[in-house]
């Protein structure tokens, strides 16, 4: 099928010369033909579409025609109308909800041989750095090895991955990524696709999430991503003046005069409604064809505007040659490069490689913009291979077409809106149990109206046995006689409740099959215990994994266009950037647009289940942290401003570095404090010892001074006694 549609594109292996307009128009008219030609990957548009219109409320009548008419050709009025039941939207909107709850955490990783080089270096200088310092008797606190190889495996950045990184998040805040993930997420939910256009604008990168409703693709077989299609196609409908504002610099004065020109009368039945959709017509001069997706004009009276994206072929050389000094050397030409036939030493060999061509129809014969595509974008491993810019997915579209959630949900809502609508006219046929009153019975001369007075105000029903029958067989009998006053039976209570317990079932089947089950939406049972509980969420959240993790590559496809996008924009450019975080902080940053262009980067997108199971682990474990002083209440707070799980490890490593250092010093200081006690009771003692020993040392002199002062009292009184004694002999 594939190559048969292409049998008829207009031949791409051609030299530039030859590529003419006519060349460039026939390609352009091409690509509108064959992009409605395969149908075997995609949903169709009325698919896509009814999709939408379900999940806003609105379904098209006709889809159930068999049940709002049950007897064709005829039209009768019923008790009841069937109308859209809302089932759908929570599942829906929790899946949207959770998405962008989880975010997208990336990081930046350069993978040319240069940045490889510089790590590779880099990692060898520190871990010799650190084997000198060791043998030249260092500090104990050297970093070891371990640390070297944890630090440039997890933590180390390349100045330029850190700059691609920086430029990543500023422009992810600048362009509202995540805004434009969480609408493609709506597509991906009701149409199975998403798809998105990194342009060029102004010089400056771009990210737009296009509609599935106005792209076109063709892919290789095999293949369910969007970003090296074969052919991609762009139709929207602008009023006149929206084109000249985007076109004006590229449409002549004479286009211009043909757009004003256009006639909106030339729309026919322009009554578009969404339960009976009515065939349309666009009134030309050749022929009245059908407004379609060929067509050139909307039911508005908006212009068609088509842009057609194809791969084509160019012609380049490898040129082989000998510089200045003899050197061999080799660069690449184009095919207008005229080889030096008297220079032996200058070889060229000639290979044709892919190139991304576009060209635009506005209405019906207005061609534009028809040439190589500006922005396209290649490898340094593979000069062949290139990007449009354009980056989508197909879901669920292995060896078949693609199913949308909304898709495999949409019999049972039929269903549903059906059991509703029968449910109705069971409510509205319920009128309980009628009696039938034999209408002999009443008494002569009594009105109808006077007896069901009776009968229902003063619960009396008057009754004359002896009336006699007046007609048919009855005639002359006692009315007393007759057998039919019996009871008639419309109650339907049994059978209502037999459908509301089938709309029951069906809202269970609706939650099995979509993956989101009551627990998951927060409509827990008392009875039900945590354990089973926790489980149901956990094996609902598995079956819609599938559907993140895929939807997580497509960002992550984005992210890595948009990095090469924004190199081609600032290449030889110097800029200044600034961005503020998540936690109000504001960052700053310079960009070399040469030293930029020149590296490749992956962009790595995190495991975003992991990440949020991961955190609100931390944040159970912070309470607990926080309560038995473990850490500070500032970092409580982190991982509510927070999604990226490495920003709040390195984050929290440094508190635990902070407090570990502040506990140090801490204990240091408690420590010293403790020796300076120690010294100052040792010294209190030995003063205490110094004042006892000289207490005693006073003691003992004041005793001597005390006995030898004794000892002279003595001696004087012993002379004075002597003298005394001296005296009464000599008289």
């Amino acid at each position: 099928m594939y190559t048969k549609i292409f049998s008829s594109f207009p031949r791409q292996k051609l030299p530039i010369s030859e590529k003419t307009d006519e060349w460039r128009r026939n390609c352009v008219d091409a690509g509108l033909r064959l992009v409605q030609q395969d149908n075997s990957r995609r949903s169709s548009k009325k698919t896509k579409q009814r999709n939408y219109n379900l999940y806003n409320g609105i379904f098209d009548k006709s889809d159930l025609e068999y049940e709002v008419q049950p007897i064709t050709g005829k039209e009768y009025s019923f008790p009841a109308q069937m109308q859209y039941r809302d089932i759908v939207s929570p599942i829906f909107n929790l899946l949207f909800g959770e998405e962008y709850k989880r975010g997208t955490n990336f990081i930046v990783r350069g993978t040319d041989d240069d940045t490889h080089s510089t790590k590779t270096k880099l990692k060898k200088d520190s871990v010799l750095a650190m084997l000198e310092t060791q043998l030249n008797g260092g500090s104990e606190e050297n970093t070891t090895p371990e640390e070297i190889e944890k630090y440039y495996t997890y933590s180390y950045e390349d100045l330029r991955e850190s700059i691609a990184s920086k430029v990543l998040r500023y422009l992810n805040r600048s362009l509202s990524l995540e805004n434009e993930f969480n609408v493609a997420w709506e597509d991906v939910l009701l149409a199975g696709e998403e798809i998105y256009n990194i342009d060029i604008i102004s010089n400056e990168p771009v990210t737009k999430r296009e509609n599935p409703l106005e792209i076109d693709y063709l892919l290789a077989p095999n293949s369910f991503i969007m970003d090296d299609a074969e052919l991609i196609v762009k139709k929207t409908f602008y009023p006149p003046s929206r084109i000249i504002d985007e076109f004006y610099e590229d449409l002549t004065s004479a286009q211009i005069d043909e757009l004003d020109s256009e006639k909106k009368d030339n729309v026919l039945n322009i009554n578009p409604t969404f339960d009976l959709p009515q065939k349309q017509y666009i009134k030309t001069e050749e022929e009245i064809v059908s407004l379609g997706d060929n067509s050139f004009l909307d039911s508005d009276g908006n212009i068609r505007v088509a842009t057609v994206i194809w791969k084509s072929r160019k012609k380049m050389g490898f040129r082989t040659y000998l510089d200045e000094v003899g050197e061999q050397q080799e660069d690449i030409v184009s095919e207008q490069f005229k080889k030096d036939k008297n220079n032996p030493d200058e070889s060229i060999k000639w290979v044709w490689i892919n190139e991304y061509w576009e060209g635009t129809l506005i209405g019906k014969d207005i061609y534009i913009n028809m040439g190589p595509r500006k922005n396209q974008f290649r490898r340094m491993d593979n000069i062949s291979a290139c990007k449009s810019g354009f980056v989508g997915t197909i879901y669920n579209a292995n060896n078949s077409r693609s199913v949308s959630l909304m898709d495999r949900l949409v019999p049972w809502i039929y269903l549903y809106i059906t059991l509703w609508y029968r449910t109705e006219l069971l409510i509205a046929a319920n009128q309980g149990k009628i009696a039938l009153i034999d209408v002999s019975l009443i008494p002569d001369g009594w009105e109808m109206d006077k007896w069901l007075y009776y009968a229902t105000i003063m619960k009396f029903g008057f009754v004359n046995s002896f009336n006699v029958g007046k007609k048919g067989e009855a005639a002359g009998k006692l009315a007393g006689s007759s057998t039919q006053n019996k009871s008639l039976d419309l109650e339907t209570g049994n059978a209502i409740q037999g459908h509301i317990g089938l709309l029951g079932y069906v809202e269970e089947r609706l939650s099995d099959l979509s993956g989101v089950t009551k627990q998951r939406k927060g409509s827990i049972s008392e009875r039900e215990a945590v354990g089973n509980v926790e489980r149901t969420i956990v094996q609902s959240s598995n079956m819609t994994e599938k559907w993140f993790q895929i939807h997580n590559s497509t960002k992550q496809r984005v992210y890595e266009t948009l990095i090469e996008v924004a190199k081609k924009a600032w290449s030889g450019k110097s800029k200044k950037f600034q961005y503020v975080t998540d936690d109000m902080a504001t960052v700053f940053f310079e960009l070399d647009g040469n030293e930029f262009v020149n590296s490749e980067f992956n962009v790595f997108v995190t495991d975003a289940s992991k990440d949020q199971m991961a955190l609100q682990s931390l944040k159970q474990l912070m309470q607990v942290a926080l309560q038995s002083d473990k850490v500070e209440f500032s970092d409580v707070i982190a991982p509510y401003l927070n999604d990226s799980i490495a920003d709040i490890r390195n984050q929290l490593k440094k508190s635990e570095q902070e407090r570990s250092a502040a506990l140090s010093e801490g204990a240091k200081r408690t420590e010293q404090l403790e020796l300076e006690k120690i010294q100052a009771e040792r010294e209190f003692k030995t003063d205490e010892l110094d004042r006892i020993d000289a207490n005693k040392e006073l003691d003992r002199i004041s005793k001597e001074k005390i006995a030898f002062a004794q000892i002279k009292s003595d001696m004087d009184r012993e002379q004075i006694s002597n003298a005394g004694t001296t005296k009464i002999v000599k008289k």
